[in-house]
């Protein structure tokens, strides 16, 4: 396999290690060495032979001398105990283990195995060449349990690597530093992959093995070109260049990450340390660790990107999301990854199912495919999105639930750093933060911000804060150390883990129904609905319809605010165990305005006004249901019904155009919008002088006017203007840049809001600078703050209607992005926000 490297000098480093430094004439002669030695042995083609060492040149010369000599290369990591060492010779049958001089010493094999240690054969006589068919297993690699193996042919690894290298230019002028456990599958990558670019694989001390310091050192030192690692351990190089105020050496030019989930800040912190910022490439495999697979080039980040995709797959390789009946789901659907091509064909020399690894045939094509414990979705453009894992999922009466989308939230607090979820016992799981540097937050804050981000499905149990996390061997968060460690702990009544009965033929139900609204085949209980394009409208219709036809009561505010079956259902399905509410503080999940469905929820205190005494109607119940809710509705309690028989004076005209045409749009058409549009909007809220004295279109509280708006603009959306934030100044009547470029992120807003936002083409945000009326009016300066915030909104709707554009209204948020697109003051309080463009045909 080293034969690709012909074409580099012989003089060449190919190695460099503490240890050793080989060129590729020492390489190859030491290989060509050790293969003649495993001839002698006795070793056959399609062997395996045993590979027991340490990080450094032994392993790069044992993986191609047992290669060389038409043997299987099988790694057994020498820390393992004697017991688990010697069942591994004895499964695989291999009658030569290979290790180095000092393992030798530590370490006892069978006496059935001949032990030669690779750094005591030097070079000597070329051995005959061992031809291996290209369907040949060539070595085995760990399956996704970290038992059985897998076995990889000659031909996988020769057209996956060199197709890597092809893409991302790897050559002689390249090195590579080596970070993986020579039994990991991705060790792959940083010694066949680099050589046969003739790129140079550097290797550093052991002990510096998960040392960031020692790794920034040797990136600088070795003028390492190319770095090879689960996201992990990049996110440990980032932290530390961060905390130390270094930068990334300049000749780094390449990131390839791959073996877990990919948080899509971590390339934004990457770049934040790195002048200039390497190329960036996400990397997917059919088993973890394993060879790559799919491959993405990661340019720019889009907002709503939860974690980085693995990309589409390399040539020879293919990608299939599959639903539990084994059929192709569609764009956006959730399904099982299947991985076919080179990385599922059978090796025609593996005799045992657990090397061959677990396959099943392609239901239409009947070609084999790798089932993987991963879950995932194709985006539009092709893109795969990995969205889950078996290994975070917690099962709650026998239904298995996603826990990735909490550690995505947890990870969303501006604290937290990282977040691993895992499973603990049925229905019960404990979340794991490590937070950012100084950030100050405990277990049940983090908690409480959960409750207004995730299902209460998807809840903890609890939330423990850790300086660090267990990794694997070759640099992943290690979950199964994670879940072992966690002790059990008795649900309380907080958790909403152990609330959901399961009732299969109450969600079959509900899916049919859900299928026949949403016009698709298939829903899955957890699936988010707005990702099979499920609009507010046809949520509530889905709502009522459910409620008409199976008589059940359905939580119409959860269901807008965690669009899924399963919450649709979770009311009745917890009427025996109390399906938790969201928490005191959780922000309304809902486009307001006059249209909205949902009751208003008490906001986040930096979205609310201050709180007042409490009211009689604050001791009401909440009305749910849909139909109750509706019923309530016509009723018409506003109205004073005791008067509608009693005699009064009729009053004469029509209603205005403005009042018949005004109304809430909630898609907007991709058209940019005229900056002229936007000048006569924001004019409605300037300020005039009449008679000497200052004057506006709405009122105010004293004349105080304590309410700002800013208009934040999407980039290339509004014609003349460029994209960022701006001060609307009313007396100067002009927009005040305050932060160029400035966006606010999707994930600021609930989900049933998110595709209103990205359509949209600005948004206008009306904030209250409490310093500018509290003076005047102590505790009733929040309330006038919110009705002038009401009379600017309706103000606005009805200039924007006469001006061919469309506004939806949202009343809550998670405001903490607006303190710097904004640059908000501590005085300053977010009250409403509107969202804006040219209507499209979506309500």
């Amino acid at each position: 396999m080293a034969a690709g490297t012909d074409a580099v000098r012989a003089d060449a480093p190919a190695v460099v290690s503490p240890r050793r430094v080989l060129d590729r004439a020492d390489l190859l002669a030491r290989v060509d060495a050790l293969a003649a030695r495993l001839l002698a042995a006795g070793v056959a083609p399609g062997d395996r032979v045993v590979c027991s060492v340490e990080p450094g040149w032994e392993q790069v010369v044992a993986l191609l001398g047992v290669l060389r000599a038409g043997g299987v290369h099988l790694p057994v990591p020498p820390g393992l105990g004697q017991v688990a060492r010697w069942q591994r010779v004895t499964r695989s049958e291999a009658a030569v283990v290979l290790t180095q001089s000092w393992l030798g010493e530590r370490l006892s094999w069978p006496d059935s195995a001949t032990v030669i240690a690779v750094d005591e054969v030097e070079p000597g006589p070329t051995p005959a060449t061992v031809d291996r068919a290209p369907e040949a297993a060539a070595c085995l690699v760990p399956g996704e349990d970290g038992r059985d193996h897998v076995a990889v042919s000659h031909r996988a690894i020769v057209t996956t690597l060199t197709e890597l290298n092809a893409r991302f230019r790897v050559g002689p002028e390249d090195r590579v530093l080596a970070l993986s456990s020579p039994e990991s599958g991705f060790a792959l990558y940083e010694t066949v992959g680099a050589l046969l670019a003739g790129a140079t694989v550097v290797f550093g001390d052991d002990l510096d093995a998960r040392d960031p310091a020692a790794w920034t050192a040797l990136l600088r030192r070795e003028r390492i070109t190319v770095w090879h690692s689960p996201p992990t351990l990049l996110g440990m190089l980032v932290d530390h260049l961060e905390a130390s105020g270094d930068r990334l050496p300049a000749e780094l030019r390449l990131a390839l990450v791959g073996g877990e989930r990919f948080p899509a800040d971590l390339v934004r912190r990457l770049r934040g340390v790195a002048d200039p910022a390497p190329v960036v490439a996400a990397l997917g495999a059919a088993t973890v660790p394993g060879l790559w697979t799919t491959c993405a080039e990661i340019d720019e980040i889009p907002t709503e990107w939860r974690s980085v995709p693995i990309g589409r797959p390399l040539p020879n390789h293919r990608v299939f999301v599959l639903s539990e009946t084994m059929t192709q789901c569609p764009v956006w659907v959730t399904g099982r990854l299947h991985f076919g091509g080179v990385a599922a064909e059978p090796c025609s020399d593996s005799d045992t199912e657990s090397e061959s690894g677990a396959r099943v045939p392609h239901p239409e094509t009947g070609e084999p495919l790798t089932p993987t414990g991963r879950f995932g979705r194709v985006l539009p453009d092709g893109v795969v999105e990995v969205v889950g894992d078996e290994a975070a999922q917690v099962t709650v009466h026998g239904r298995a639930l996603n826990m990735q989308d909490t550690e995505v939230a947890l990870a969303g607090h501006e604290a937290v750093r990282d977040a691993v979820v895992v499973p603990v016992t049925e229905g019960e799981s404990v979340a794991h933060v490590r937070l950012a540097p100084g950030a100050q937050v405990d277990g049940p804050a983090l908690l409480d911000f959960l409750r207004r981000k995730v299902s209460p499905y998807l809840l903890p149990t609890r939330v423990e804060v850790v300086t660090g996390f267990p990794l694997t061997s070759d640099g992943r968060v290690d979950r199964a150390a994670l879940a072992s460690a966690a002790s059990p702990s008795t649900v309380d009544d907080q958790s909403a883990a152990s609330t959901a009965p399961a009732d299969d033929e109450l969600i079959q139900q509900v899916t049919r129904i859900a299928c026949g609204v949403l016009g698709v085949s298939d829903i899955e209980p957890n699936m988010n609905l707005l990702d099979v394009g499920a609009t507010s409208i046809e949520l509530v219709r889905l709502a009522t319809l459910v409620e008409e036809e199976l008589g059940i009561t359905v939580d119409v505010e959860e269901l807008l605010r965690f669009p899924s079956i399963a919450v649709l259902v979770s009311r009745q399905l917890g009427e025996s165990e109390t399906i938790p509410s969201a928490a005191p503080d959780t922000v309304s999940a809902t486009g307001s305005g006059t249209e909205s469905d949902t009751p208003p929820v008490p906001a986040t205190p930096t979205a609310a006004a201050a709180p007042q005494e409490e009211s009689t109607s604050a001791s009401m119940p909440l009305l749910v249901g849909i139909l109750e809710r509706q019923a309530f509705k016509d009723a018409a309690h506003g109205i004073r019904h005791e008067y509608d028989d009693t005699e009064g004076v009729e009053i004469t005209g029509s209603a205005p155009e403005r009042l018949v045409n005004r109304r809430t749009h909630r898609g907007f058409d991709s058209r940019p919008v005229e900056f002229a549009a936007i000048s006569e909007l924001l004019s409605a809220m300037r300020q005039t002088r009449h008679g000497g004295e200052p004057k506006r279109w709405y009122p105010s509280a004293g004349s105080a006017y304590p309410v700002q708006a800013y208009l934040v603009v999407e980039p290339g959306r509004v014609r003349e203007l460029p994209s960022g934030s701006y001060y609307h100044h009313p007396a100067r009547n002009c927009l005040v840049p305050v932060v160029p470029g400035a966006r606010v992120d999707a994930s600021a807003h609930a989900e049933i809001n998110r595709r209103s936002l990205r359509e949209s083409a600005f948004s206008l945000y009306l904030v209250a600078r409490m310093d500018a009326i509290t003076p005047l009016y102590g505790n009733l300066a929040a309330d006038f703050a919110m009705f002038e915030a009401g009379a600017m909104t309706q103000l606005l709707m009805e200039v924007a209607t006469e001006l061919g554009l469309g506004l939806c209204p949202v009343g809550a948020m998670e405001t903490a992005p607006l303190r710097d697109v904004l640059r908000l003051g501590e005085s300053d309080r977010f009250l409403h926000v509107l969202l804006g463009g040219y209507p499209g045909d979506r309500r």
